[in-house]
Formats: structure tokens, C-alpha cells, sequence
């Protein structure tokens, strides 16, 4: 099942990139992308021709989609040495530079027939006759009103500030579907990708950051449409897979050896300062909305959504049994368990907090701006340290780094007990 993960179709090729020009991007395009796909964060696994997250499909012709690995599954390097892990956050993987990068790409005179054809004879994988017809005279001419029409539906991602590495702005996203011109505003959505693991502990609580359905069957749908897939090609039978599969995929175990006398204190102060109620397993509150009014985290997410998006998520689906139904407004974010915590930074919603040890300070004195894109954990802070990649500015709208002040007046001490303690999760 993790192969399928990585690399199954969800039914979202309809609009992708013919893959027998994909494939020779990096070649044609080599001065940009010196490292390939992993340019952009993409990982790669030996064996495999695709990367991680990228599935082929025929539509047409064979063409490249998203799928469940394309945002979460990471990586992170300890030692010299890099280790994947499934269902985490794809915390080094810029989407929104990719797909700048396809649109720009398809439009630049370096890209042509020809140009494609030579590649892959290069690359040893010479084209037949009949297939450098079907580039030359079919495949080329249709992606021209592809891209045209790609390029306007996106303009908006010029309004905002940019994503960067592991986020996303799906609230826009759909927007545009719909009609709802957000590139007539400034309003952002932009979020971390999320874990995905352990999924069973999550089920009588609200999905999404922000809480705004109760149905895991309506997330897992609208993430892939937020993916690229269509309703009429929606791979339901494979999404239900997965589904299943992750309800008990286990959380990745802290990946050095951790103080547990320390860890067993820290659970101490966990309970004492009610860290447990919103959090545990199980808890009453676990899952449930926190209004920003309390948590005092950025509220442009959630005014975002608002009844007009509800209304319009109501018709997805209509003319399927899966019809949306169960989306609602809220004033905060939902209370998330912190099971394999360590590897969910950066952290908030926005991830706008680079580690567990900035986050346990107040907000005044956390990092008004980091680098953000690589898997340089460090186990001592609890996060990735990145010396350079995607400078992330949390002056930006979207971005703030406010709020969740719980734990942040703890003496030292204590905050190195509970630290301690979250790693253990």
C-alpha cells in the first residue's frame, strides 16, 4: 500500500503535464534545474523513475497528477543520512514553485518539439514515428490553450505572499474553481500540510485546521480535488484504501534516544497545565474548535471561509452519492493531537513557528523570520534548522506568528521537561 501511496493515480492527471514532455524538463530545462524535480523538494527513491508524490496516468495521452504522497510523505537528514517518512508533512516540497515553473516552462522558446525529441534520445529513450507525430501535431499545439487558460486561473498566487515550502492555499484554490475571483483580493488561506497518520484517533473531531467538516470521507474527497482531480474521474476505491490503511499507520518514533525520567516530569507539567485536555486521545476537546479569540493564532484562515464558500461546497458532488454536505463557518482552529509532533514542524496552522522550543516562547520572542525547505532536523530544539532555501516572513499577511501562549511563562526547566515530553509523542 505505500507504493500506492507514493506513486497511484487519484484521479488527478485530467489537466497535467503530458509526461512525455515532464520527463525531459530537467534536461531541457538543466541551468534551472541543475537537481531535477528535487528543485522544487521533491523526493526520490532508486528504482523508481518518478518522483515521490507523482503519478502517471492516460488521458489522452499519459500525463503526470498529484496524489496522497505528493504532500505527505518527508524526509529528514540526521547524521549525514536521510530518512523517509510516510504520512508526515512534505515539509521541503514548494508546490507552488512547481507549478509557476510548468506554466513559465510550457510558454518558453527552449521548449519545442524538437527540443523534447532530442532530449529523450539523450536520454535513451528515442520516440517512434508515431509518437513524434502525436507530439509534434497533438500533444504541443493543445498544451498552448492548456497552459493560457492554467496561467489566468492562477493569477491570483500574485496577489498573496508566496507559499513556500510545505504549504498550500487550497481555500483559493477552490475559489478560483468556483467563479469567486479571488484575484480581486488579498484574502489568504495558506496552511501547512498536514500529518496523516493515525487517523482512528481523529474521528469524533473536526478535519482541516480550521474545523470545518466532521466527515473524514468529505476531507479525503476535497483533498483530491484540491489536488487536480475531477468528480467524473475521481479514483474512489483507491482513496478508500488509503483511507483505511492510515486509520492505524503509526506515527514515526523520535529518531534519537530522548532523557525518559525527563520526559516522565514533563508529562507532569503536560497535565498541570491542561496540555492533555485539548490533546490526548480520547479528551473531550480533542478535535474541537478553540475560538482565535482564545488562541490568538492568525485569523486569515478562518475568515476565508465563509458562508458564501459553504454554500458553494454544498454543490460539489451533487450529482454523486458523495455529495458534500457537511461543511460549516468557524471562528478558530481545531485541537489537533500531537502524536509524532516532532516531525509536524514547522508549527501553527501557518507553520509560522520553525520549533517546539520556539513555540514554547512567547510570541515576542520567537523567530520574526527563518528559512523554511530543508530536512536538517535538530533533536535538541525539535525542528528543521535550514541555513538557507525559502526565507519565510511572518510580517506577512497570513503569516503571523502569534498566539498558543500556553507553556510560553514556564521557567526553563520546566519547558525542558516538556519538551522532553513531546518527543516521546
Amino acid at each position: 500500500m505505500d507504493e500506492h501511496f507514493k506513486y497511484g493515480s487519484i484521479g488527478a492527471e485530467v489537466d497535467g503535464f503530458p509526461y512525455s514532455i515532464w520527463r525531459e524538463l530537467p534536461t531541457i530545462f538543466a541551468d534551472d534545474l541543475p537537481n531535477g524535480f528535487a528543485e522544487f523538494g521533491f523526493l526520490t527513491e532508486e528504482g523508481h523513475d518518478l518522483p515521490i508524490g507523482v503519478s502517471v496516468r492516460r488521458i489522452g495521452v499519459p500525463r503526470v497528477g498529484f496524489n496522497c504522497g505528493t504532500c505527505h510523505v518527508s524526509a529528514y537528514r540526521l547524521n549525514g543520512e536521510e530518512h523517509l517518512v510516510m504520512g508526515a508533512p512534505a515539509n521541503a516540497l514548494n508546490l507552488q514553485a512547481y507549478i509557476t515553473f510548468l506554466t513559465t516552462a510550457a510558454t518558453d522558446d527552449r521548449l519545442t518539439a524538437d527540443a523534447v525529441i532530442e532530449a529523450a534520445e539523450a536520454n535513451g529513450r528515442p520516440p517512434g514515428f508515431l509518437e513524434k507525430m502525436v507530439l509534434r501535431f497533438v500533444v504541443f499545439p493543445r498544451l498552448g490553450e492548456q497552459v493560457a487558460g492554467l496561467k489566468d486561473s492562477l493569477a491570483w498566487l500574485g496577489t498573496r505572499p508566496a507559499h513556500g515550502p510545505g504549504r498550500t492555499d487550497a481555500g483559493n484554490f477552490w475559489r478560483e474553481r468556483w467563479g469567486l475571483e479571488p484575484d480581486k483580493d488579498s484574502r489568504v488561506g495558506t496552511v501547512d500540510f498536514p500529518s496523516v497518520w493515525n487517523q482512528r484517533i481523529r474521528l469524533d473531531g473536526w478535519f482541516h485546521w480550521d474545523g470545518n467538516n466532521a466527515s473524514l470521507d468529505e476531507r479525503n474527497i476535497s483533498a483530491a480535488l484540491a489536488g487536480g482531480a475531477q468528480e467524473w474521474l475521481l479514483e474512489r476505491h483507491s482513496i478508500d484504501r488509503i483511507s483505511d490503511w492510515l486509520m492505524d499507520f503509526p506515527p514515526p518514533a523520535f529518531p534519537v534516544p530522548y532523557d525518559e525520567a525527563l520526559a516522565t516530569e514533563g508529562r507532569v507539567i503536560y497535565e498541570r497545565e491542561a496540555c492533555d485536555s485539548c490533546h490526548d486521545p480520547g479528551a473531550a476537546k480533542l478535535g474541537q474548535v478553540t475560538s482565535s479569540d482564545i488562541l490568538g493564532t492568525d485569523r486569515e484562515r478562518t475568515g476565508l471561509f465563509d458562508e458564501i464558500m459553504v454554500r458553494y461546497f454544498r454543490t460539489v458532488g451533487e450529482k454523486y452519492s458523495w455529495q458534500f454536505r457537511n461543511y460549516r463557518v468557524t471562528d478558530g482552529y481545531a485541537n489537533m493531537p500531537l502524536d509524532g509532533i516532532w516531525m509536524r514542524a514547522p508549527y501553527l496552522h501557518n507553520g509560522s513557528v520553525p520549533t517546539l522550543a520556539d513555540l514554547l516562547a512567547p510570541p515576542n520572542q520567537r523567530p520574526a523570520s527563518f528559512f523554511r525547505g530543508c530536512g536538517d532536523f535538530d533533536p535538541v530544539t525539535v525542528g528543521f534548522i535550514c541555513s538557507d532555501g525559502f526565507q519565510f516572513d511572518t510580517r506577512l499577511t497570513g503569516n503571523g506568528n502569534s498566539g498558543h501562549v500556553y507553556g510560553t511563562g514556564l521557567p526553563e526547566a520546566e519547558k525542558n521537561a516538556l519538551l522532553e515530553y513531546l518527543k516521546s509523542l
